[in-house]
């Protein structure tokens, strides 16, 4: 409750003070809320803070980030914790990796934006337009009843955001450039080397990180025991994992980091893994 006051009161400040800022701190400050209710609609999407769904909902429905419908994004992540394998293309709505058969398909420019997705200074520059151009996509595919209503009551609430902006003062590029693009980027950091296919344990992927990132992912940086118990709330996780012994897990796995510096030495402008799998998509 706590997170979501502070993330509330945050974007109050600074469509209220943004003028006595520079530009670039007002769309590093976006940039953090942006990441940061990102991670409350994680929370949400897990069952918390409250034992009611429609109270949680009513604290992360409102699209602040811009990008994606909530309802969507719920049950996209909650069918991606369902995949069974994790990672694969067919199943997880959430991987990166992409089947032969489509590797085939793609053209020049497509195969080109892949790999570069699979390097951390591509997925932070390329990877909020690719993500977004991706969920809209799936939603025309679908086109459901439900996903068109939810498409349509995003857009009409974009649309409310959007003018509270413009009347705060704060330019309408300032704030999308701030919540979507960085903000976006931010959140992409987090998961760049969650998920990794792996032959052997998990493919859920630990990163330690200081108090900063902890807080800004709600500790969802321990994605080995996030994935083994997705009930959990965030402020449990650290002890939870400590119990699992979850390092060791991870290590043999998808991977154990030390900390986001260490993904940027070792993944800015390499590969973090392959990008084609094995079968169907």
């Amino acid at each position: 409750m706590a997170v979501a006051v502070a993330i509330a009161g945050g974007f109050a400040a600074v469509l209220a003070a943004h003028e006595s800022m520079p530009t670039v701190v007002v769309v590093a400050l976006l940039a953090v809320l942006g990441a940061w209710y990102n991670s409350l609609q994680h929370e949400v999407i897990h069952g918390h803070p409250t034992p009611w769904r429609p109270v949680n909902t009513a604290m992360a429905a409102l699209p602040i980030g811009l990008v994606v419908p909530f309802a969507v994004y719920r049950d996209s992540h909650l069918a991606h914790h369902r995949a069974d394998p994790l990672t694969s293309p067919d199943t997880d709505p959430e991987s990166f990796y992409v089947s032969v058969e489509t590797w085939r398909r793609c053209g020049p420019v497509r195969r080109a934006t892949l790999l570069a997705l699979r390097t951390l200074a591509g997925r932070l520059v390329l990877g909020p337009l690719v993500a977004t151009m991706r969920w809209w996509r799936g939603m025309v595919v679908t086109r459901s009843r439900r996903v068109v209503f939810c498409a349509v009551t995003h857009i009409a609430g974009v649309a409310v955001v959007l003018v509270v902006v413009a009347a705060s003062g704060l330019p309408v590029w300032t704030y999308i450039v701030g919540v979507a693009w960085c903000g976006g980027a931010l959140s992409l950091l987090r998961s760049f080397v969650e998920h990794r296919l792996s032959d052997q344990g998990t493919r859920s992927a630990v990163v330690h990180a200081g108090w900063f990132f902890s807080l800004l992912f709600l500790n969802n940086n321990l994605h080995h025991t996030h994935h083994a118990r997705p009930g959990v709330p965030w402020f449990e996780l650290p002890g939870l994992h400590a119990r699992l012994d979850a390092d060791r897990i991870a290590a043999v796995g998808a991977g154990l980091y030390t900390g986001y510096a260490e993904i940027a030495r070792r993944y800015l402008v390499r590969p973090f893994d392959r990008v084609v799998v094995p079968g169907g998509d």
